[in-house]
């Protein structure tokens, strides 16, 4: 069988680091995306690892997505009951068992303004003053048609993670250390949240990944899933365990999981990260023929 190869990015997280407070917490594995520029090594991704991270361009600009396993992780459930008045009442809250079928790949970062503006040709973030900054104030609308144009670019198959990707990619994966936070106990060193962000947003990957490599997860911008309101808490947002992704954020954003509550959430605060199935050999090599038509075309 011919070894099927995609050019990869060595991730290089630290996941051992000397606890600091959130007073001291200062940027770790700070890095500078989308510039192309990281060494690159060849993997056969017939058995990937968990981590790894497949790059792909658009014209310069690139698109860091990190392989995520199949697994299981436990997930708290809402159940309701009708109150007063015919109104749906909150009744318990269960862990349950939840599973991943199939692996699947996910932004190692928020989607960024550069990432935005390389496929779209309007900016609608409040705060522009840096390219890598998160693209916000977007709704599901424009989302997707960020993530078709992406594909007509590209040839693969962009989508938006599901919940309960998303959620078990913050996690950890399978390689979960069962962190209260996307990456660690220490809130400082993970999030820009309330008490460290100085209330605006800030240049994505600059504080520790968590277990896969994922920066992010927890603070900077709450993000949008396919199903259900925005995760992850955001730069304004006073964090703490039972907000965080561990606890399935806060009440109103598991709550509620009606079309017209993804439709409407937007805002200077709100952004995304974008997902994909892992692609087949034949669609990656639909990608490399996209990509020397669009070098040729220059």
């Amino acid at each position: 069988m011919k070894t099927q190869t995609f050019v990869i990015t060595a991730i290089a997280a630290a996941l051992l680091m000397t606890a600091c407070t959130d007073d001291d917490a200062k940027p770790a594995n700070s890095v500078t995306p989308d510039n192309g520029n990281e060494e690159s090594e060849e993997i056969d991704w017939e058995d990937p690892q968990t981590g790894q991270t497949a790059s792909v361009y658009v014209d310069n600009v690139k698109f860091d997505m990190v392989y995520v396993e199949k697994g299981s992780f436990r997930q708290l459930i809402p159940y309701y009951r009708t109150g007063q008045f015919g109104i749906r009442v909150l009744d318990t809250v269960l862990m349950e068992e939840r599973t991943i079928d199939e692996s699947f790949l996910i932004g190692k970062f928020e989607v960024t303004q550069r990432q935005w503006l390389s496929v779209s040709t309007y900016n609608p973030s409040e705060d522009q003053s840096d390219p890598v900054l998160p693209v916000t104030n977007i709704h599901q609308t424009q989302m997707n048609r960020f993530i078709d144009t992406l594909n007509a670019i590209t040839g693969l198959e962009f989508r938006m993670p599901s919940f309960m990707e998303w959620q078990y990619a913050a996690k950890g994966g399978n390689h979960s250390l069962h962190f209260l936070y996307a990456g660690s106990n220490n809130i400082g060193e993970v999030a820009w949240y309330s008490a460290n962000s100085g209330g605006k947003p800030h240049r994505v990957g600059q504080l520790r990944p968590n277990e896969l490599g994922l920066y992010d997860m927890c603070g900077n911008v709450s993000e949008h899933t396919n199903s259900s309101p925005t995760r992850g808490g955001s730069y304004e947002t006073e964090l703490t365990p039972e907000v965080s992704y561990n606890n399935d954020l806060k009440v109103e954003e598991w709550y509620d999981n009606s079309p017209r509550t993804v439709m409407m959430t937007q805002g200077k605060t709100i952004g995304f990260r974008i997902a994909m199935a892992v692609p087949t050999q034949e669609q990656w090599n639909r990608y490399l023929n996209s990509k020397k038509n669009r070098i040729k075309e220059k």
